[in-house]
């Protein structure tokens, strides 16, 4: 007995080729605002980590350790001479005589990118569009932060980091026009030694009802 077998056609492979690649291009912009916002918390998380690592070495230590965002290479050898700076690429943890080196992370690591000037994910950023989002980094934007034996900062008030994508530009907060694609995060370091990261685009209002991802 003789079936017959038949497959798809010329025309029905490029019909579906074609509507495929509709699909695709209609997805496109959402899936790269996806990897803007997951590279930008991806950042922030390892911030937060280290900000923690600073913490628990000064009590495991029982000495001052200092926590830094800094423009030079976070590096053992550099460990006497890197420079705080509040818009640094890179951070590194350091006791705060500067005799011992802890740790030390690049902001190019993970970003996809050749070189610190080509990396998007910024913090305390405040050149354009991010010094015009409703939620705008610190004016006086800490670079330094020195945890004591007790795990309590120096800081007379709290230290707070903005983190923007300056290649998407404007941040959800900012409704535009043209309206903001990008979950811009904020960490926040109480005078206390705890750390948090929140998302500035959950309102007041949400915040105030229990919403632990507000600021």
């Amino acid at each position: 007995m003789n079936t017959s077998r038949r497959g798809f056609s010329l025309i029905e492979l490029v019909i579906a080729v074609a509507i495929m690649g509709v699909l695709l291009a209609l997805a496109a912009p959402s899936f790269s605002t996806y990897l803007r916002n997951v590279k930008l918390r991806s950042a922030a998380e390892a911030f937060v980590a280290g900000v923690q690592l600073a913490r628990s070495e000064a009590v495991r230590m029982n000495t001052n350790v200092e926590f830094l965002l800094t423009a030079d290479d976070p590096l053992a050898a550099n460990v006497t001479t890197a420079t705080a700076a509040a818009t640094g690429a890179n951070w590194m943890v350091r006791t705060a005589d500067r005799a011992t080196f802890v740790d030390g992370k690049f902001g190019i690591e993970g970003s996809g990118q050749r070189s610190a000037a080509d990396i998007s994910v910024r913090i305390n950023d405040a050149t354009p569009p991010a010094d015009t989002d409703p939620d705008p980094p610190p004016a006086a934007p800490v670079s330094s932060i020195v945890f004591t034996g007790l795990g309590r900062t120096t800081l007379a008030a709290a230290a707070v980091f903005k983190f923007n994508d300056r290649v998407s530009g404007r941040c959800l907060t900012d409704p535009g026009p043209p309206a903001g694609i990008v979950r811009c995060l904020r960490v926040i370091v109480a005078v206390g030694g705890q750390t948090r990261l929140c998302d500035p685009s959950i309102s007041a209002a949400a915040t105030a009802a229990g919403d632990t991802r507000g600021c």
